[in-house]
């Protein structure tokens, strides 16, 4: 599909044709899980998936904002930590390096906003705007020994974020596992690398479904990947009104004309997306579930002009009248 898909596995002194195949689903991170796998044996291939879904917990408990314990949910109760795991920092880092590529398309402060949202079913302007004005740009500062909120009334989730980079944290375990055959579904973030079947004649590749927004089994895309990961995010998702998504839209700072040539003139935080779902082809999760989210703020033409400035992503759009639009590197089979 694309050149990063393309790349030489190195051959393994074993016949994969008599592997077996595994598959388990559990609910994790509020969503259904699916873990799949090839290994030697049922055996193994289940303890590899179920040291797998471990692993998850204990990420989880890092970056759940709905978990009053989580470290994030700490983070933004307290406005700073000085005791961290690395995984924590990392995502940050890549949390703010996505927000400054994409002009603050993908901002992890919109917190405040969802909150809102979530916990009124009666919206008003002024207290949309108040909560609308605690989106700042790059909300955490960083360094080795702290992780600080720039702005105390601020608060962040990295929802957006920290379930791609969770399911490319599986990935990881399994290639330390020496298994090169696996894929993972966290709600539509999907990572997959290798065959789901090697057995003569019955050679199989992991078939990848993209949601039907209306949820009546119509895949606007179903094709085969061989390594990589795609995310699909949309505003059919979650609903708080026939206005008001879970995909919050950024507002965009003066004078900055790179943001402008990305985003529709006027005033974003009144504005609904004109996306009805964005489905993104990334090497990771992690990648494949930020962008997906920022570009959903996007104008169409926009959003696939920069897709199309970057060979490693790619992508497909739904806008809200069905239209289906592709960028460059989109190449289904």
């Amino acid at each position: 599909m694309f050149n990063f898909f393309a790349k030489k596995i190195p051959a393994k002194h074993v016949k994969k044709e008599n592997f077996v195949h595994v598959s388990d689903t559990q609910v994790k991170m509020g969503t259904f899980v699916n873990i799949q796998c090839l290994a030697m044996s049922e055996e193994a291939a289940k303890e590899k998936i179920q040291q797998a879904f471990l692993r998850i917990d204990a990420l989880e408990q890092i970056f759940s904002r709905h978990n009053g314990a989580s470290l994030l949910s700490v983070l933004n109760a307290q406005g700073s930590l000085t005791d961290f795991p690395k995984d924590l920092k990392f995502v940050l880092e890549q949390a703010h390096n996505i927000e400054n590529q994409t002009h603050g398309a993908f901002n992890p402060s919109v917190l405040p906003v969802l909150r809102y949202l979530e916990n009124n079913t009666h919206i008003t302007a002024k207290e949309f705007q108040e909560n609308f004005a605690r989106i700042i740009k790059n909300p955490v500062c960083l360094s080795d020994k702290k992780i600080q909120l720039k702005q105390r009334e601020s608060s962040i989730t990295l929802d957006a974020i920290a379930k791609g980079y969770i399911v490319d944290c599986v990935a990881s375990y399994f290639e330390e596992q020496d298994i090169h055959d696996y894929l993972i579904n966290a709600g539509g973030d999907i990572r997959v690398k290798g065959m789901k079947s090697y057995q003569k004649g019955q050679e199989k590749t992991w078939r990848i479904a993209i949601e039907d927004p209306y949820k009546q089994g119509n895949y606007p895309a179903v094709f085969s990947l061989m390594r990589g990961a795609l995310a699909t995010s949309g505003s059919y998702e979650k609903k708080f009104s026939d206005t008001r998504t879970h995909i919050i839209l950024p507002s965009v700072e003066e004078n900055d004309r790179q943001a402008d040539e990305l985003f529709i003139e006027g005033s974003f935080e009144h504005m609904s997306p004109t996306v009805k779902s964005v489905s993104v082809i990334a090497p990771h999760a992690m990648q494949a579930d930020a962008y997906a989210t920022a570009i959903s703020c996007m104008p169409v033409e926009n959003a696939l002009a920069y897709i199309n400035k970057n060979t490693r992503l790619a992508c497909m759009i739904i806008t809200e009248n069905d239209s289906i639009f592709y960028s460059k590197n989109w190449k289904l089979r």
